[in-house]
């Protein structure tokens, strides 16, 4: 792969986010406990996402505009107006025609990461009126159990396969910008599955030739593309010798349907949200895994966070039966559970949303819902050593209950010192790899081959 070294200076590189300086040291030994856990719940169920449906709604073609002020309505759309404008100019520096200077396109992929950033906290500009009626935290559109059984009934009957992996597709790759961590760049393609573009953003390491790849799915509403501050420890392991490759996720970012927020689709039509982002995201990370070989990957590793981890571990499974050049040669799990129906039950933030109501509701039971197993929850074992498989987990972790980790990795025999388990909840858990990046040296360790599985 070419290094994209020009022959003059480069200017400055794009800035480092998200250095969580108070995650370190004695601050992070305070913050990063179970009591924070329940404070970020809180602000989540309670805040940031009736923040954002309500800027969903602003945004939505018919949106009615109930209970929303024209001055967030205006507020909204100026910001999504002005990151339009900023998003279009970047994709025709950074993957148009002709040659562009690299301090163009620099100067492009800051200016709309501003905008993006920008755009999404005019959501905050919804607190007045949050304050005054509450605005609900989720768009339900629960489809009924027959609904589900037409959609999916062929993939759990076995008539048609339940993960399949895409033959490959064509994979766009953007001009390079030097980042604080080596180069970065940014691939798009055809969702094979859902068939919108799909998206991901790639750190690689500019002295390092056919670096090992490292594929990491973000948590459900963390959009990486658009917070400038929500970077941790996963992109630096490009200044450590692998290739990073972290994709928008189906209904995020760039693929948000209008009138949801991002990844809401997965939550408001649970369950069939889920099988159908499993799904999709499954297929798009073989396209990811075939593309990174070819790019001169040995190896190829994969890892999420929360809903990135519940779609990693089915992918695990589903990797095993896939070609070789798809297939995956380890894996980290970060806040995961293997129990999904105890989480659609009686997780924390299923509890705050109402989730199960919701389900009931549209005619769900118990039954009904454990008959999907197959399609929510990884009930063989993954297609790789268990040598090769890592785990991070919360003893204190409600929303996906730590239980459910911890047995998942009995079941796939995960070896003790590949487990990691730390005194904390779900967000602080995760929050905690900024600080702790024990979990990934080890990981790294395996894909560049220090190490015996």
């Amino acid at each position: 792969m070419p290094a994209d070294r020009p022959s003059q200076p480069r200017p400055g590189p794009l800035p480092r986010h998200g250095r969580y300086g108070l995650l370190h040291g004695v601050p992070g030994d305070l913050i990063l406990r179970p009591w924070f856990d329940v404070v970020a719940l809180h602000a989540v169920a309670r805040w940031y996402l009736p923040l954002s449906r309500a800027w969903a709604e602003a945004q939505a073609p018919d949106a009615r505009g109930d209970g929303l002020s024209p001055a967030f309505r205006r507020r909204v759309a100026a910001g999504r107006a002005a990151y339009d404008a900023a998003e279009a100019a970047w994709r025709g520096t950074i993957f148009g025609a002709g040659e562009a200077a690299i301090d163009a396109l620099v100067a492009a992929t800051q200016a709309r990461q501003a905008a993006a950033q920008r755009h999404m906290a005019t959501r905050f500009y919804g607190v007045p009126g949050h304050l005054r009626q509450r605005f609900p935290a989720t768009r339900w559109e629960v489809p009924p159990p027959a609904a589900v059984e037409a959609a999916q009934g062929a993939r759990l009957a076995g008539t048609a396969a339940a993960f399949p992996a895409p033959e490959g597709g064509v994979v766009e790759r953007s001009r390079a910008v030097p980042g604080p961590f080596g180069r970065e760049y940014w691939l798009r393609f055809r969702a094979p599955v859902l068939g919108d573009t799909a998206w991901a953003h790639v750190y690689e390491p500019t002295e390092v030739a056919d670096p090992p790849s490292l594929i990491f799915l973000h948590g459900i509403g963390m959009e990486t593309e658009f917070w400038q501050d929500l970077e941790d420890n996963v992109s630096a392991l490009a200044g450590q010798g692998l290739r990073v490759i972290r994709p928008e996720g189906p209904w995020h970012g760039r693929r948000r349907p209008e009138g949801w927020y991002g990844g809401e689709p997965a939550i408001g039509r649970a369950p069939l949200g889920l099988m159908e982002l499993f799904n999709a995201w499954a297929a798009e990370v073989a396209v990811l895994s075939a593309w990174a070989r070819d790019c001169g990957s040995p190896g190829v590793g994969l890892g999420g966070v929360s809903l990135g981890s519940l779609t990693s571990q089915m992918i695990a499974m589903a990797s095993a039966y896939w070609p070789a050049a798809q297939r995956l040669d380890a894996l980290l799990l970060v806040a995961t559970t293997g129990d999904m129906m105890t989480l659609a039950e009686s997780g924390s933030l299923s509890r705050a949303l109402g989730l199960w109501p919701a389900m009931a509701a549209a005619g769900w039971t118990h039954a009904d819902l454990a008959r999907w197993r197959p399609l929510l929850e990884p009930l063989e074992a993954p297609g790789l050593p268990p040598g090769r498989v890592f785990m991070l987990l919360g003893a204190a972790d409600d929303l996906t209950p730590y239980a459910g980790g911890l047995d998942l990795a009995r079941r796939w025999a995960v070896p003790s010192e590949n487990l990691f388990r730390r005194r904390q909840g779900h967000f602080s858990v995760s929050l905690g790899l900024a600080r702790d990046a024990a979990p990934l040296e080890r990981l790294r360790r395996v894909l560049l081959g220090e190490t015996a599985d």
